[in-house]
């Protein structure tokens, strides 16, 4: 889905120190994505590969701006070389490339660290606002 100029600014932005720890890497792209989208859509275009890029746009807003991020996240990992996972934060990123390994990674993960898995954290979240909420 990336092209070769996506794939070179993303190692360029871990060169940089994107990655200090990875809650850091989702913010900057969701930072570096939103001001390309508002100020250079011209350029963000040239990351992704022709086809792909048509299929984006074609979306809604919404989807088509989550569809950018989640590539580039996936560009992160695959720059990094797709590490194991080593805690929480990490997890959650891989789940938001919405990456079917990458997801089974993280399943993988969650079975032997459950206390730290994302997705137990987001669904004892919703628990607690749903007795919050019974208890109104």
């Amino acid at each position: 889905m990336l092209s070769p100029k996506g794939r070179e600014e993303i190692q360029r932005l871990l060169e940089g120190g994107l990655v200090e720890d990875w809650a850091e890497a989702e913010t900057t792209l969701r930072n570096v994505t939103r001001m390309l989208l508002t100020t250079r859509p011209d350029l963000l275009r040239l990351y992704f590969e022709p086809q792909a890029w048509r299929e984006i746009t074609s979306w809604p807003q919404k989807k088509a701006a989550n569809a950018i991020i989640a590539a580039l996240r996936t560009g992160v990992v695959d720059a990094l070389g797709r590490p194991e996972i080593v805690n929480r934060e990490q997890a959650r990123f891989y789940l938001l490339c919405f990456q079917d390994d990458l997801t089974e990674r993280v399943d993988r993960w969650c079975r032997d660290h459950p206390e730290e898995c994302p997705r137990r954290a987001a669904r004892h979240r919703r628990g607690l606002d749903h007795d919050h909420d019974a208890d109104t």
